[in-house]
């Protein structure tokens, strides 16, 4: 590969990295509610961002080289992929209301909560470190779950239903 190609493959690839990194942590927080383990993304693209940076250093451009930066830049992608739940935070949510709904014979309905996800005793998988954090008003009371992001499951959490004086 001659130097200006591998110039430019190398500057798309570096490009490619913080894209990656904006764009899988913009994914994180805007779909999953920040639950997938947010450093392994970070890690994943400053790793194709410091070979890229090595390559336009080193100036060399084999084209073995190449081939193994394209192919870990499309491994990552699929890595990616392969990472983030099953259930988004909003189809968590209306999975929950749904069911809640036809437990209690009425309309149930989301409200809102301070936080959506929250790190519990326990990972719900190797990549992810967070449950989704769901309140819903159902049967006239307002209720708390923890949903596994990976699996869907929802455990209710229970609540006290007396003020700070005991009253």
């Amino acid at each position: 590969m001659n130097k200006t190609k591998g110039t430019i493959f190398y500057s798309a690839v570096a490009l490619f990295s913080l894209l990656f990194i904006a764009v899988a942590v913009w994914i994180n927080q805007s779909y999953f509610a920040g639950v997938v383990n947010q450093p392994i993304i970070i890690t994943m693209g400053l790793c194709i961002l410091g070979l890229s940076g090595f390559e336009l250093y080193k100036k060399t451009f084999e084209q073995r080289h190449a081939v193994s930066t394209a192919v870990l830049c499309a491994t990552s992608i699929v890595f990616l992929v392969v990472i983030f739940p099953g259930n988004s935070y909003t189809a968590s949510e209306e999975q929950l209301v749904e069911r809640l709904s036809e437990e209690h014979g009425e309309e149930a309905r989301p409200l809102e909560v301070f936080t959506s996800s929250f790190t519990g005793n326990e990972r719900p998988s190797v990549f992810v470190t967070r449950y989704y954090v769901h309140s819903v008003e159902a049967g006239g009371e307002e209720l708390f779950y923890f949903v596994n992001p990976a699996s869907g499951e929802a455990i209710e959490l229970e609540t006290a239903d007396e003020g700070p004086n005991g009253e």
